[in-house]
């Protein structure tokens, strides 16, 4: 009798042991997925064929499922913050500024562009034809910028404008295309007198579309590449094993593969994200008067 309860007790033992590896490994198979927000001008369908290579990498590299959103927006991205609606997202540098000043955002990463920089810079272009040499000739005239919300879009060539006298506010009549391949299309057929937008993105353009009848005028300061960022209360664990995950990327097969099918974003790689970079944005704010 005496021998039956010591090996009733063991048995109990030895299931109330077992207990906490049970609960950790059933809690973890209902842990939720990291939602991982993307801001971009494309259409949402081409944007999930774009990043579902890269979010299966990165789910594969922190043990945890990734799953992709598209908020249409900066207001949608902001408030999706607020709701704690996601735990990662891909926006510009204007964009990651306002959200890092509001609260909203934990910078991490940023992109390492095919120039091997995380600066780019925009360009101002015309049709060769239109006798336009310079921002100042560009007065009263139709603007194509691409996005309200752009960094290289917007943001940097705004501020190129008005470092060269004209408000494009008022001297000028600003349109915003919110595609690359629109805006290129309306200065050759004439809709607009001027385009803007990145200069490694209008190179990118160039090899897809015949951009010999244009001509560039200008070229605005430098502006920082797009960034990675966190929702604010992500856990500091969660939130380093993702920044790991990103910037070393490069650094085995599985990454590199990954990172090769990005070039047409212009990415090389992903960097740690640099600070200094958000003075860069505050300056060209003040220059365009924002």
């Amino acid at each position: 009798m005496i021998q039956k309860s010591r090996l009733l007790i063991s048995f109990l033992l030895m299931i109330f042991s077992m207990l906490p590896i049970f609960i950790n490994s059933h809690a973890s198979e209902k842990l939720s997925p990291i939602k991982m927000a993307i801001i971009s001008l494309a259409p949402p369908s081409k944007i999930y064929m774009q990043w579902q290579e890269f979010a299966d990498h990165l789910s594969a590299k922190i043990n945890r499922e990734v799953e992709i959103i598209v908020p249409r927006g900066f207001k949608k991205i902001k408030q999706a913050v607020e709701n704690h609606e996601v735990d990662l997202f891909y926006v510009n540098s204007y964009i990651m500024y306002r959200l890092i000043n509001e609260g909203k955002a934990k910078p991490i990463a940023q992109m390492y562009n095919l120039n091997e920089s995380i600066y780019s810079n925009s360009v101002m272009f015309v049709r060769t034809d239109s006798g336009i040499d310079s921002i100042q000739d560009l007065k009263g005239e139709k603007i194509a910028f691409v996005s309200p919300m752009g960094a290289g879009g917007y943001l940097a060539p705004r501020a190129a404008f008005y470092q060269s006298g004209v408000k494009t506010k008022t001297d000028t009549d600003e349109q915003f295309t919110k595609n690359l391949s629109s805006s290129i299309h309306k200065v050759l057929v004439g809709d607009v007198k001027a385009g803007t937008m990145c200069g490694l993105n209008f190179d990118l353009m160039s090899k897809r579309i015949e951009t010999g009848d244009l001509k560039i005028i200008s070229k605005s300061d430098d502006y920082p590449e797009n960034a990675f960022g966190t929702h604010p209360k992500l856990s500091e664990n969660l939130r380093n094993k993702i920044t790991s995950a990103i910037i070393e990327m490069d650094s085995d097969i599985s990454g590199r593969k990954v990172l090769d099918n990005m070039r047409g974003m212009k990415v090389l790689k992903f960097v740690q994200y640099d600070q200094v970079a958000e003075k860069t944005t505050e300056k060209l704010m003040r220059v365009a008067e924002f």
